[in-house]
């Protein structure tokens, strides 16, 4: 589980940043450029089956698939969908959200992705996770869902302390496929993300002092994906319970202690 909240950690993560002055409002207008390129065309735009691979230098694999618009079995409401399939096998479902922010006189919408609920394959059954119930969750196996729960948040008021530098490089994948990649640089701290829109979710990999098991994309397909969860597996999913006592929660029986962040 930690490695798959780990990859929606990544995935479609962008700066969002409210910049002041004339080198800062171009380099906001970049990411706004890119940012709605790859929600628009890796992530909208998709056909069922489209896939991405992931990997870790430790030789961990995650593929994510992408299955579109479809109902949610437990909720009846219709978000888009992406099945994660690792150890464990998971699936995200997530609405589109605008974020309307103002900069010199112009108004600019940012197409975000806002995770609502997920399904979980764990070795006794499915899981379903609520949007409510996930940042306890987080709390026991460690992490924010505030990072990945909440649509992309615009910075403000502006600041540019902290400038990232944005160039384009080319890079290769298997069958002598070659894409043209984004790479937004912060010159603070050396973080680097390079991410787009020619790959499905958009998001390729990040170099930080932090991010030494942070999967990266290895391989790309435009159809051809599978499901491992189905939709009558879904519909079994039993929900992750918040018992009627403090500092805890129930797991199909098991109640699991939480405890406060450091």
């Amino acid at each position: 589980m930690r490695k798959m909240v780990l990859l929606l950690v990544l995935m479609f993560l962008l700066p969002f940043p409210a910049f002041a002055g004339s080198n800062c409002i171009k380099t906001a207008e970049k990411i706004y450029v890119l940012q709605n390129q790859i929600v628009n065309k890796s992530f909208s735009q998709l056909k069922k089956g489209a896939w991405a691979l992931y990997s870790t230098k430790g030789g961990e694999k995650t593929k994510a698939v992408y299955w579109g618009r479809e109902v949610s079995p437990k909720t009846g409401k219709n978000f888009y969908m992406i099945e994660l399939q690792g150890k464990p096998a998971g699936q995200v479902w997530y609405k589109l959200t605008p974020k309307d922010v103002r900069y010199g006189g112009k108004i600019y919408r940012f197409w975000t992705l806002e995770p609502m609920e997920i399904y979980a394959k764990l070795s006794d059954g499915i899981v379903y996770i609520s949007k409510q119930e996930i940042e306890l969750f987080m709390q026991v196996i460690g992490g924010r869902w505030s990072i990945i729960l909440k649509e992309g948040t615009i910075v403000s008021p502006p600041d540019c302390s902290n400038l990232p530098e944005i160039t384009v490089t080319t890079l290769g994948f298997p069958n002598q496929r070659r894409i043209k990649a984004t790479v937004i640089k912060f010159p603070k701290n050396g973080g680097e993300l390079y991410c787009s829109s020619e790959v499905p979710f958009g998001f390729i990999k990040t170099h930080s002092s932090y991010g030494v098991g942070s999967p990266y994309l290895v391989d790309f397909g435009f159809h051809g994906g599978t499901r491992r969860i189905s939709k009558e597996m879904a519909v079994q999913a039993k929900p992750i319970q918040i018992p009627n006592m403090p500092g805890g929660i129930k797991i199909h029986g098991l109640t699991i202690q939480i405890r406060g962040a450091k």
